[in-house]
């Protein structure tokens, strides 16, 4: 078995609000990440591939070409002719096949786009980004989970992946390591058998593979909230939690700077209901320190959703991330992240 790590402390500063946050609405995008482009391999991107692939992107978003930047490929082996995307009702040739996995940015806007070729070019098709996590790294996955413990006898699968732009420490820094101002074009994967969850991360080619320790274990299934989910915390808020139910009811609760807690419930942005406590200095204290110590960053932007139940979902948001997770399935996260939802229920 893979063992849970001891969590190190984080040296998190964190900022605290009293207004109502507002429903999340539509983000503006980031400014573009910071990324590598062209990576230098053995072999080059064939022009032709390279050529095709950012007209086709560019004739979709209607924009020229040139504006748009290759900033990951590698080489891989496909399952079939259809490159490993063919649709249910699609015959494709029952053959390995031999290509290109290429990412494409948009500098504009910062999004990103997965791109699966032939080796000439001649087809190229345009994947989700669950689809596209490359051959290579998978089996680097596996081999380091093995590495780590995992009964190599046990069917595994990766069962979702996102790119990530990584720092030096490729999202999991602690308190006693130094991270590099450096970014890198990588992986972040959920590997399952089917009872239990490990989220690796890696760079673009499966050279580095780390276990994120702190969002692993448990037995509800990790998802990856979309990209661009808005952060909401008012500007003197340190923590917050959002239950919205079915009826439209949103229960809000939020921890504020002085020490006091606000409990609010709303329909279609009436107040219903308000509570206002003070919870102390020393208990708030309390609680900033067991986010610190639970890596709480190493869990931003995942979603912890139990196969048995339709409860509302819970969202927990710091000023290191944001999770989600369904009310009353504590028993079924990752240790640290019930450590932290235990003190947050604590305050209430």
């Amino acid at each position: 078995m893979i063992t849970h790590l001891t969590p190190l402390l984080l040296g998190a500063t964190l900022l605290l609000s009293c207004t109502v946050p507002p429903e999340p609405a539509s983000s503006t995008p980031d400014s573009p990440p910071a990324v590598r482009t062209e990576e230098t391999l053995n072999e080059p991107l064939p022009e032709t591939v390279r050529d095709r692939i950012k007209a086709d992107l560019a004739s979709q978003l209607d924009i020229p070409a040139e504006q748009l930047v290759i900033s990951q490929y590698s080489r891989e082996t496909f399952s079939d002719g259809c490159l490993g995307l063919g649709g249910p009702a699609e015959s494709c040739l029952a053959a390995l096949t031999e290509g290109w996995q290429v990412e494409v940015i948009n500098p504009q806007t910062g999004q990103r786009y997965l791109y699966r070729s032939d080796l000439t070019g001649d087809q190229i098709r345009r994947s989700e980004a669950e689809q596209s996590l490359p051959e290579s790294v998978r089996d680097r996955i596996f081999a380091t989970a093995e590495r780590d413990g995992l009964n190599p006898s046990r069917r595994l699968e990766i069962i979702a992946a996102e790119p990530q732009i990584w720092g030096g420490c490729y999202g999991l820094a602690t308190a006693t390591e130094m991270c590099t101002e450096v970014a890198i074009s990588g992986w972040r994967a959920v590997l399952s058998d089917g009872e239990q969850y490990w989220i690796y991360h890696t760079d673009s080619r499966g050279e580095t593979v780390r276990l994120n320790a702190t969002a692993s274990g448990g037995t509800a299934v990790p998802m990856f909230i979309p990209r661009g989910y808005p952060q909401d915390l008012g500007d003197e808020t340190s923590v917050q939690s959002i239950i919205r139910h079915d009826s439209g009811i949103r229960e809000v609760v939020m921890l504020e700077a002085d020490g006091r807690l606000f409990q609010i419930r709303s329909r279609e942005g009436e107040v219903l209901d308000r509570t206002i406590t003070t919870v102390g200095q020393s208990r708030t204290e309390v609680m900033w320190q067991r986010l610190e110590q639970s890596n709480f960053a190493h869990v931003d932007g995942i979603r912890y959703q139990p196969k048995d139940t339709d409860a509302p979902l819970v969202e927990l948001m710091t000023r290191r991330g944001v999770v989600e997770y369904a009310a009353g399935s504590l028993d079924s996260l990752p240790p640290d992240l019930q450590t932290v939802i235990q003190q947050w229920k604590a305050l209430q």
